[in-house]
């Protein structure tokens, strides 16, 4: 399980410091969908960055199960993040001179999996999704749609615990859109924590649980009775 537990990030700036957190508790449970919303400059993508372990807390932690985060040093945490998380992005992130299953492959060949073993888990993963054919094809040459389903394969390319969304429907039409929520909640189905933060109504409705986040703090908790709102 992944937890915040009283998280406190304050940016100075030269206008004064900008309290981008402000004590955030909460509790993301294996199983489902967590959706975080809120307006620009409300806290959310700070929240992310945090959770993923991209920045540091000024007070609280962040654990996954029993390790906290903020008491690992980089060169482990760039190690954890490669092989417990995985990230799907709003403009995909793949690599643009990489085909789709070379992209797919490619965090696996970071973790040390054989060539053949990991072209097998990506074709495998490219099929799930439905892009299996498409796999030859460079990013440049996807849809948008295609693009974010093979940059979900890639997530999930070294089986991580927590899979992490940025606004992953943000560049998609309405029915790109309803494809990727359902691949997010396939992949919430296999078990794994899905955290997505999100300004679309859509993906809030096929959410689990919905977080709404202002001025730092979380507001409301919509679903889940574990739920923990500070």
């Amino acid at each position: 399980m992944l937890r915040a537990e009283g998280l406190v990030r304050t940016y100075a700036t030269p206008a004064g410091p900008v309290h981008a957190l402000q004590g955030v508790d909460h509790a993301f449970t294996p199983g489902r969908v967590t959706a975080v919303m809120g307006p620009s400059g409300s806290g959310k993508s700070t929240l992310l960055n945090l959770l993923a372990g991209f920045d540091r807390p000024d007070a609280g932690h962040v654990r996954l199960d029993d390790l906290a985060l903020d008491a690992v040093n980089e060169t482990r945490l760039a190690a954890l993040r490669l092989r417990h998380f995985g990230f799907v992005f709003q403009a995909s992130n793949l690599i643009s001179v990489l085909p789709a299953r070379a992209n797919v492959a490619f965090p696996m060949g970071l973790a040390g999996v054989a060539t053949g073993e990991r072209l097998r888990r990506a074709d495998a993963l490219l099929e799930r999704f439905g892009v299996a054919h498409r796999g030859g094809a460079l990013p440049a040459k996807l849809s948008g749609g295609e693009r974010q389903r093979v940059a979900l394969a890639r997530a999930l390319a070294n089986d991580p615990q927590v899979v992490f969304a940025d606004e992953p429907t943000g560049n998609l039409d309405r029915a790109s859109g309803r494809e990727v929520i359902g691949a997010l909640r396939e992949v919430a189905a296999d078990g794994r924590t899905v955290i997505v933060v999100t300004h679309d109504a859509a993906v809030a409705d096929a959410a689990d649980v919905t977080l709404a986040i202002a001025d730092g703090r979380i507001t409301s908790v919509e679903g889940g009775d574990d739920a923990e709102a500070a």
